[in-house]
């Protein structure tokens, strides 16, 4: 679920329009687009509150959310997005244009709008009607605040709805133990149950890369879903066709292209996990869809499709990550089983975003752990990876799953899953004493090792896993993932 992507809203002259590819209508009565997850809105609770009562009301909200609600009564625009980004809205200030994407061929600069806060805009912006941002948090990483409405002087209004989301307990104490195990399976499962409440598709999928994260995901998925729903289970590798089409026969080719996608971590890793999949559960109908991506091919693509959603992240880390989640989320490749050409039916496609952060699973983690050697230091690093994870990817990602009509979900970053790891004790959820692979995440681990599934691979980035990173940057050792992407600039609008 999410904002129309062929739709965006400008203010002009005093009004609120509405605009589309072909026409642009103003707005004359009250106007509420509300794409939430988790939880809804009625326009009618929102029409005779005040200016602070209505943006008290929206972010009070829960799970993933955007919003573009007018009131004709106050004359006010209210946009926003949730706590940690998951949706795309973005903003063009010399046009006054917003929208879940850039417009094609429109002039000026679009950002992402800052998560985590509503903005009020009146619809006669001028420099006597300031905007006004209510936030959850007063400092903002990267000064995206100090860039927001710069030449408007915004007045700015802290609301503390989210705390248990932002803050990480430091207490220690605490132990891996099944009964965290199962009440961990227990809150994401009934989390994603109420995600997927509407989903009527006969099947759903799961971007599985075989570690431990998509893994336990699809655990989840599993205990959430009716037994008759396929479980789409989508892995990406990439292979470099250049060195393949030397071949002069075409289906030997074809065949050293496979075995070279066959090479890539990740697919091996997703495979293990199918095989425990299917001894757990023997009933569910499992495929496991392989999306097989030569250079030519992701060149066209990401030309055609993926760097015109991605506007406007514009990283080398943007470009690879895109391009994963769209072939993912597109879900178009092989079934492992015979091999047929598939295609997955399923609208929404659920990730494991969420687990690193929450769980201290990145490689910084544990070099701090190692320079300093205080668990309880690791969990004020977790606290500044949740208050930053609004900048990264969710909006992009947002935008790339939204250009192909579908929608992703990610359960571990619901809020009773959050506050309730926010509020277990460091060592209830890792122990960076213990090597890599086995000590981050280590709630998360043995969460998947009780459900009987691999548990025990390092972490790999999925631009890695899948080799998406070793095929677009052959060649270039120097590249670094915050360099702008050349590739993110030739599009096709």
């Amino acid at each position: 679920m999410s904002i129309d992507y062929n739709r965006w809203w400008t203010l002009k002259n005093g009004e609120f329009h509405e605009e589309n590819n072909e026409e642009s209508k103003s707005i004359t009565e009250d106007y509420l687009i509300y794409p939430g997850t988790t939880t809804e809105l009625d326009i009618r609770s929102l029409q005779n509150l005040s200016v602070e009562k209505i943006a008290d009301e929206i972010l009070a909200q829960q799970g993933s959310w955007s919003i573009v609600y007018y009131n004709h009564k106050l004359g006010k625009v209210f946009i926003g997005r949730d706590v940690f980004g998951r949706q795309s809205l973005v903003f063009n200030f010399e046009l006054m244009m917003f929208g879940c994407r850039t417009k094609p061929g429109t002039p000026g600069n679009w950002i992402e709008i800052p998560f985590g806060q509503v903005t009020v805009l009146d619809a006669n912006m001028n420099e006597n009607n300031h905007p006004i941002i209510f936030s959850y948090m007063e400092c903002y990483p990267e000064d995206i605040m100090d860039q927001y409405f710069s030449n408007f002087l915004p007045t700015r209004v802290i609301v503390h709805k989210k705390d248990s989301l932002l803050n990480v307990s430091r207490e220690t104490g605490g132990e891996i133990n099944t009964s965290n195990s199962k009440m961990l399976l227990e809150k994401v499962t009934e989390a994603t149950k109420v995600l997927l409440r509407n989903y009527t598709r006969s099947h759903v999928a799961v971007c599985l890369s075989g570690g431990v994260d998509s893994t336990f995901i699809a655990h989840v998925v599993h205990a959430s879903v009716a037994p008759e729903i396929c479980i789409d289970l989508v892995n990406i590798a990439f292979g470099n066709s250049e060195k393949v089409r030397a071949h002069l026969f075409v289906g030997y080719s074809e065949c050293i292209f496979f075995q070279e996608c066959e090479q890539a971590p990740d697919r091996n890793r997703a495979r293990k996990a199918l095989e425990s999949f299917r001894v757990a559960y023997p009933e569910r109908q499992f495929r496991l869809i392989l999306v097989n991506v030569d250079k030519q091919q992701l060149e066209q693509d990401r030309i055609e499709s993926v760097a015109s959603a991605a506007k406007p992240a514009s990283s080398v880390l943007d470009d690879s990550l895109s391009c994963v989640l769209w072939y993912a989320v597109r879900a178009e490749g092989f079934d492992s089983e015979n091999m047929n050409q598939v295609k997955s039916p399923a609208t929404t496609c659920l990730l494991g975003s969420g687990a690193d952060e929450l769980l201290a699973g990145y490689a910084r983690h544990r070099t701090r752990f190692e320079k300093e050697g205080i668990a309880e230091n690791i969990a004020e690093e977790c606290e500044n990876e949740l208050r930053r994870l609004g900048t990264r990817n969710g909006g992009r990602d947002a935008r790339v799953a939204a250009q192909l009509g579908k929608t992703i979900l990610s359960p571990l970053l619901e809020d009773t899953v959050v506050s309730w790891l926010n509020s277990l004790p460091v060592d209830s959820k890792w122990d960076l004493s213990l090597p890599r692979g086995v000590g981050e995440k280590q709630l998360l681990r043995e969460t998947v090792k009780m459900l009987g599934s691999p548990y025990d691979a390092p972490k790999q980035a999925m631009q890695f896993g899948s080799r998406m990173a070793k095929m677009s940057n052959a060649g270039n050792n120097s590249i670094k993932g915050s360099d702008k992407s050349p590739y993110l600039f030739k599009t096709v609008d």
